[in-house]
């Protein structure tokens, strides 16, 4: 058999911040732990849980149109026309950050805490704080 064939959701999680010390929270819904001071906070957007679960996907085999039907990502969808099963992931997040030597636009994923950036145009390097 072969692998699993995996779509992603059109819908993400906004991000939001740990009421504690102010950081970027790992991205998702319900209890999130910050990656920071390990606080727990919970994080809910009634939108983002309303377009998750009415979220239309095409099957990938046979372009059938089917509703999601959760909030939860990523799960394993089967299709009634033909039967077959393939995996709705989320929607992985990315951040456009200016890089202060050149100005280029580099796309990255947002992590909690500090990190440092190398531009591959310019080589310089710099730290962002999500």
């Amino acid at each position: 058999m072969s692998d699993m064939v995996e779509v992603e959701s059109k819908h993400a999680p906004p991000l939001a911040e740990c009421v504690n010390c102010g950081h970027m929270l790992p991205p998702g819904l319900g209890e999130v732990f910050c990656e920071v001071c390990g606080a727990g906070c919970k994080v809910s957007h009634e939108p983002t849980i309303k377009a998750l679960q009415e979220e239309k996907v095409p099957c990938p085999h046979c372009h059938t149109i089917l509703v999601a039907g959760t909030e939860d990502r990523p799960v394993d969808l089967s299709c009634g026309a033909c039967s077959r099963e393939f995996t709705l992931t989320p929607k992985i997040v990315k951040v456009e950050i200016d890089c202060p030597g050149c100005e280029r636009i580099l796309r990255i994923r947002p992590k909690p805490g500090k990190r440092q950036l190398n531009c591959p145009a310019c080589d310089s390097s710099f730290h962002v704080t999500f």
